[in-house]
């Protein structure tokens, strides 16, 4: 058996690899790819929810527009059903597949594969595969719990509908983060006439559980997929998609009956409820003018559509250059005419009925611009050195002077000693140039330390840890300026003598049956949405202010 090994592709050695399994600490969640993502969330919830009892009528009240859910604002649980059962998807002539459950048992294991987690295992098939209408002979075995075919689908961010759909074509036995290189194991076994993979007592990654499943795949097209009596992790998806697509059946696997479909099939299963933010923003627009840039959304009972993070920022629209972030625009799907670039999500407003809890809430509004810049050197390629934990936020070791987006304000203390002596405390000079408010000659020089080491207190701290001030620690002072930057990434287009400085924001409070709007959340909110411009305006230096007046 021929294997090739991929692990994932990162800036330094270890650095999505760690990305993979959440930080304990940390409290954010944004992602790249997050608009795909809620917009695939979206287009599967709307194939499975059911309208709810008449609710309360939405409203504006003092400054905050109040949704109540009908049915399509909050994605119901579906737990996981299939333990210790079988899925057989046979190809049914018209570029689909007919699904029947059966009674089907684990094979035994065959030899060991070395999967890392994150990364997959290349593996010559028996056989040629059919698989919407392409044949392939060769297959990647995933650590994330599914089988991909003409290429890996390796440091590509958390396995989600967007994966799932966007990414190469794929089997997901049950797709979501596992981390084999702390326990279980991964094998196949390979024959003339099947081709099995199995995962056996895996973990979920962060987690303490098992999951044992496994995939075979037939010369005739058909695929089993069987369930162990051992599946613990809470988030999974499972199903076949012919990648490249941004189509979706959403299917009941319980049911034996055909797809339907000729493209992507799945079922996503989830123990918690979660927010429908594309439906939120829809609604939102179908009662209020689309003059707002970033919606700020908190709800009445916890619904993350991210879990494991405490809130987060999505990027629907970007025009901006030279800041380290992909052009795109899907603000017509999210019911915007072009106004729409963020939407910020808070998650539960009763975390915040006595606290503003501005560090957060700034930190989510400031991922509409940052945190993703590098840097270049004469010849050097671009360096990802100023990044921290998902290449998202600031590295721990980056003088940020106590940016709101992590970093942390470092003292050098000479002698190649440095200590942190202040967190969060607003928008740093390199910030406020991402934002569009300063122009190059106004952002100083700043440093970070590389090689660090010799920590006190006596623990150890990455790129990705959290702020934290009282730490010292030793290394080497890399300075770095903003024509630096400007090399790696082209200069920001528009700059700060054209870009906008007022932030136009609406704040939502979305509530449904289980969590009524009552008074103390609303006026919690309230005093977030009044007390938030003054913030911004001081965070910023001054140099702007944020408007979340609704007409």
């Amino acid at each position: 058996m021929a294997l090739l090994v991929l692990g994932c592709a990162a800036p330094r050695a270890g650095r999505e690899a760690e990305a993979l399994v959440p930080a304990p600490e940390s409290r954010c969640a944004t992602r790249a790819d997050g608009s795909v993502e809620l917009l695939a969330a979206h287009l599967y919830a709307r194939q499975t929810s059911a309208p709810s009892p008449a609710a309360d009528e939405d409203q504006d009240d003092d400054g905050v527009a109040i949704l109540n859910d009908r049915g399509d604002l909050v994605i119901r649980r579906n737990p996981f059903d299939l333990v210790g059962s079988g899925l057989r998807f046979v190809p049914n002539g018209d570029g689909g597949y007919d699904l029947l459950r059966q009674s089907l048992t684990l094979d035994p294991p065959g030899t060991t594969l070395t999967v890392p987690t994150g990364g997959a295992a290349s593996v010559g098939l028996p056989f040629s595969f059919p698989f919407f209408d392409q044949k392939w002979d060769r297959v990647f075995v995933q650590s994330d719990g599914s089988l991909a075919f003409g290429a890996a689908d390796v440091g590509a961010g958390e396995p989600g509908l967007a994966r799932f759909l966007g990414g190469p074509p794929r089997v997901a036995a049950f797709f979501t983060s596992l981390d084999p290189s702390r326990a279980g194991s991964i094998a196949g076994r390979l024959e003339a006439g099947r081709a099995t993979f199995q995962w056996a007592g895996v973990p979920g990654g962060g987690q303490i559980n098992r999951n044992t499943f496994q995939v075979a795949l037939e010369p005739s097209g058909a695929v089993e997929i069987v369930f162990g009596p051992e599946i613990q992790s809470r988030e999974a998806l499972v199903g076949l998609s012919p990648g490249g697509t941004r189509e979706l059946a959403a299917a009941d696997l319980s049911e034996s009956r055909p797809s339907g479909t000729t493209g992507a099939i799945a079922e996503r299963f989830s123990e918690s409820e979660k927010a429908d933010l594309v439906m939120i923003a829809r609604r939102f627009f179908a009662s209020h003018p689309d003059l707002f840039e970033q919606l700020v959304v908190y709800t009445t009972r916890p619904l993350n559509p991210l879990p494991g993070s405490l809130a987060f920022e999505v990027n629907v629209r970007n025009e901006v250059e030279g800041i380290g972030l992909d052009l795109l625009d899907h603000a017509a799907e999210w019911s915007s005419a072009g106004a729409l670039a963020s939407v910020a999500y808070m998650d539960s407003i009763d975390q915040y009925l006595e606290v503003d809890g501005f560090e957060i809430l700034a930190h989510e509004v400031g991922h509409r611009w940052l945190a993703r810049l590098q840097f270049r050197r004469g010849t050097e390629g671009p360096s990802g050195a100023l990044l921290g934990r998902a290449a998202v936020h600031w590295s721990f070791f980056l003088d940020t002077d106590a940016s709101v987006l992590e970093g942390n304000r470092i003292a050098d203390r000479g002698n190649g000693r440095f200590e942190t002596v202040e967190i969060t405390r607003g928008y740093s000079a390199l910030d406020q140039y991402a934002m569009g408010l300063r122009l190059p000659p106004e952002v100083p020089p700043f440093f970070y330390v590389d090689e660090a080491d010799n920590f006190r207190p006596n623990r150890a701290f990455r790129f990705s840890s959290a702020p934290e001030a009282g730490i010292s620690f030793t290394g080497v002072r890399r300075e770095v300026t903003i024509e630096d930057v400007v090399a790696a990434l082209g200069p920001r287009v528009p700059d700060a003598t054209r870009a906008p400085r007022v932030l136009r924001q609406a704040f939502l409070l979305v509530a449904d049956a289980a969590a009524a709007a009552t008074p103390a959340r609303r006026q919690a909110l309230a005093r977030i949405r009044a007390r938030f411009g003054p913030y911004y305006r001081q965070a910023t230096g001054g140099r702007a202010t944020a408007d979340s007046t609704l007409p």
